[in-house]
């Protein structure tokens, strides 16, 4: 103990060196990581980007490095920034849902940094513990496997504000945007070393609905005619749609329980999406806002920028909006990355996700990498530099996800041409296969038609995770957290379970939906979750 004790010390007052880009402790770069929240990465390279005007997000794929192929760890937001936060998957942390995410004690990216002599700050929307969101949100989670069918959100809908002048819609994100732009011109210039700033947004997460009461989800889509206008609306395009009885049987339990299963017009879809790409429009004009003050106070030379998101929005593809499914524009994420040693104008396909973070920062940094990350420094391919030492970049990258809106365990496995999803055991549920070469729409499952690819494709995804007893942990978890919580509430049970977001259905037949709560409660369950 004693002579690792001597090491460490030796380690810090030693110059670090960053393996990739040869920097020591007196020239490290300053690295600023700004995160939205359900920004679809596909807007962010061509031809996605022609719908709407993302002039600093392109500036950045001028300057610096885009990820042709990000995804998301999980597709909700605490499990996905517990991923990122922690640089391993989420049956690793068992950030099961955003109740259960990381301890405040686990030891985080931003932490080594501060450690190893870096200036750390952190302002905005972190979401990556545990023991927040909504009471609904959790409990929608942990009955999944009930066998009924509640509509747990609001109907997507759009709302415009102000007029042509209103700039500022969400104001609390343009709150922590000022925060960081004047500590940047205040605080930042005058360091004498190197820093690290987080900025966290929660646009373009659509805002929620308050008519529908105090437990509402998040359902509108809320811009002003100032960021409308910056969309292309002939653009827009108005997705294709399986019909119900053609759905994957996971995917219909989402569009029902998003109350997405009713009748939409044209002119309604096209509207959301519009509003949802103005609000991606505010997004970036947030991110312009930080890159400013870097160039105008002569840091932006000296500064490595990564921009990302936690996870993407449906916005009405697949009968669907908001995120908890492993189509693209769910689980594909913005990656960019500017700055010293990264190479300009450059575009990056291999599959790669938000666990890659932890250790490219610490990569930018010279900071030694610790054991148990399930990410890979992303320096080697944004420099074209490689070395020997470093761990190559597995090629796939997995998604899973545990919470609400989808009745089983969800995995996914991005390789090459193909996505693979399994379910639950990986029995119970079919599984879905896309090749994304041919149908990028994701409207083709050609899991029958493709046996072998499946099973190649579960052999691998097996060696990263057992998933089936992954699955059969997180019923076990749901289970024990639900009866826990109900005998808490006692006699105030049936009251406050009948006035969560899915009330309007559940009080037509209050009884029979306990009940069904209660034979769940009893019942025996192997597969984690059976999809129907």
């Amino acid at each position: 103990m004693l002579m690792f004790c001597v090491l460490m010390v030796l380690i810090l007052h030693m110059n670090v060196h960053c393996v990739y880009l040869n920097w020591t402790s007196h020239d490290r770069p300053n690295i600023v990581v700004l995160v939205s929240d359900a920004f679809d990465g596909r807007l962010t390279f061509s031809p996605g980007n022609k719908v709407v005007q993302l002039p600093y997000i392109n500036y950045m794929r001028e300057m610096g490095a885009v990820f042709l192929n990000s995804y998301t760890n999980s597709p909700i937001c605490c499990p996905s920034r517990a991923a990122m936060w922690s640089g391993q998957f989420v049956h690793l942390t068992q950030a099961w849902n955003n109740y259960k995410c990381l301890d405040p004690s686990a030891t985080t990216w931003m932490a080594h940094l501060g450690k190893s002599g870096y200036h750390t700050h952190s302002m905005g929307k972190l979401d990556y513990t545990s023991g927040h969101h909504s009471v609904s949100n959790r409990v929608e989670a942990w009955t999944r496997d009930v066998p009924f069918l509640l509509r747990q959100e609001g109907r997507p809908v759009t709302d415009l504000v102000g007029d042509t002048s209103t700039k500022r819609v969400m104001t609390k994100d343009w709150n922590i945007t000022d925060v960081a732009v004047q500590w940047i011109r205040h605080t930042a210039v005058s360091l004498t070393q190197p820093f690290a700033l987080y900025v966290g947004l929660n646009l373009p997460h659509p805002y929620c609905t308050d008519s529908l009461g105090p437990t509402a989800g998040g359902s509108t889509f809320r811009t002003s005619p100032y960021w409308l206008n910056k969309v292309s609306y002939d653009q827009v395009s108005v997705p294709k749609w399986l019909r119900v009885e053609d759905m994957h049987p996971v995917d219909y339990y989402s569009t029902f329980t998003k109350n997405c299963s009713g009748h939409f017009t044209e002119e309604e879809i096209r509207n959301i999406r519009a509003f949802y790409y103005a609000m991606c429009a505010e997004t970036d004009s947030m991110l312009g806002e930080v890159i400013d003050s870097l160039r105008d106070t002569g840091l932006l030379n000296r500064t490595v920028v990564l921009f990302t998101s936690d996870h993407g929005d449906l916005a009405m593809e697949h009968r669907q909006f908001y995120k908890m499914s492993m189509f693209e524009g769910s689980s594909h994420v913005p990656l960019l990355i500017m700055g010293p040693g990264v190479k300009t104008g450059f575009e990056i396909s291999l599959p790669v996700s938000l666990v890659d973070i932890y250790p490219t920062v610490l990569d930018l940094a010279g900071v030694p990498q610790p054991g148990g990350l399930s990410g890979h420094s992303l320096i080697p391919l944004v420099s074209g530099v490689s070395a020997q030492s470093a761990e190559p970049h597995p090629g796939w990258v997995l998604s899973e996800y545990h919470g609400c809106n989808a009745n089983a365990s969800t995995y996914m496995l991005r390789i090459g041409e193909w996505k693979y999803i399994t379910y639950a055991d990986g029995l119970t549920v079919p599984p879905q296969l896309f090749n994304l070469s041919k149908d990028e729409s994701e409207l083709r499952n050609v899991a029958s038609h493709f046996p072998d690819v499946c099973q190649d494709l579960d052999r691998l995804l097996r060696t990263v995770v057992d998933y089936p007893s992954v699955s059969q942990a997180v019923h076990r978890y749901n289970k024990q957290q639900f009866l826990e919580w109900k005998q808490n509430l006692g006699d105030s049970y049936s009251q406050v379970i009948a006035n969560l977001r899915w009330h309007i259905d559940w009080q037509k037949d209050a009884q029979s939906y306990e009940r069904d709560i209660e034979e769940w409660l009893l019942g025996e369950s192997t597969s984690g979750g059976d999809g129907t």
